[in-house]
């Protein structure tokens, strides 16, 4: 076994943070946006005191937050402020993935643009990986590069972002897409309402996740799980009968 410094070994489990979904339960209402950002370098004994508040000042500059607030608490702030303070806490340690969990769903919609927009110039910037976690499909069209549908923490079927827009092959995928909003009243989608109870996650039958709600489900689909295929184009799905229906 190779003998790693515990230096090294700390920062190799520090390259994975976190956006939280809600910006005012996420901040620690006692602390000053200083000590928010740049708790992770002193707590992991990084670097200096003076070392670090240079650092939370860099960051604070980044994230669009002016460096006269470094002084400030987390109530004298926006929601989409709170927001920003949440991403440079996610940065500041230098990650390579950061996971957003709804890091939108709080805010208004002309603040999600501005949340997005700024994630986006972070990306390109700092060469970062987001795992992005939302319901809204217009945000996963807006910033991802490969999709993946769950449903009841299974994948359901994963592609490339084009190619998922404009091929869903799995019924719930297909769903999902029906109740995007069309700003047009010449060009209408069909709504596809599923209907049936949702199965429970607490020890689910070995059987596929979707049958309960799924229109085309059989006995095959009640009584065995599928695999997730490829379907070709790096489009995987998992559906016992998707060839057929999406012929």
């Amino acid at each position: 076994m190779q003998n790693v410094p515990k230096k090294e070994m700390r920062a190799k489990r520090l390259q994975m943070q976190m956006v939280f979904q809600d910006p005012y339960a996420s901040l620690n209402p006692r602390m000053t946006v200083g000590n928010i950002i740049g708790e992770a370098l002193l707590d992991h004994k990084l670097m200096s005191k003076a070392e670090a508040r240079e650092k939370v000042l860099e960051t604070m500059e980044i994230c669009g937050l002016p460096t006269y607030y470094i002084n400030r608490y987390p109530h004298e702030f926006s929601g989409g402020q709170r927001q920003r303070i949440g991403i440079a806490r996610s940065l500041i340690l230098n990650p390579e993935l950061i996971v957003c969990d709804e890091p939108v769903s709080a805010l208004d919609v002309s603040i999600q643009a501005q949340i997005l927009n700024l994630l986006m110039d972070l990306q390109e910037e700092k060469n970062l990986t987001y795992m992005f976690i939302t319901h809204d499909m217009s945000v996963v069209k807006h910033i991802s590069d490969d999709i993946a549908v769950m449903y009841l923490g299974q994948v359901v079927e994963k592609a490339e972002y084009q190619e998922l827009f404009a091929r869903p092959l799995h019924p719930y995928s297909q769903a999902l897409f029906s109740a995007i909003p069309v700003p047009s009243i010449h060009n209408r989608q069909k709504r596809i309402v599923l209907k049936g109870e949702i199965t429970s996650p607490v020890n689910p039958k070995p059987c596929c996740r979707f049958a309960a709600r799924c229109p085309y489900a059989t006995d095959l689909c009640r009584e065995r799980e599928p695999e997730l295929r490829d379907m070709g184009n790096n489009h995987f799905v998992k559906c016992h009968r998707v060839e057929e229906l999406n012929k």
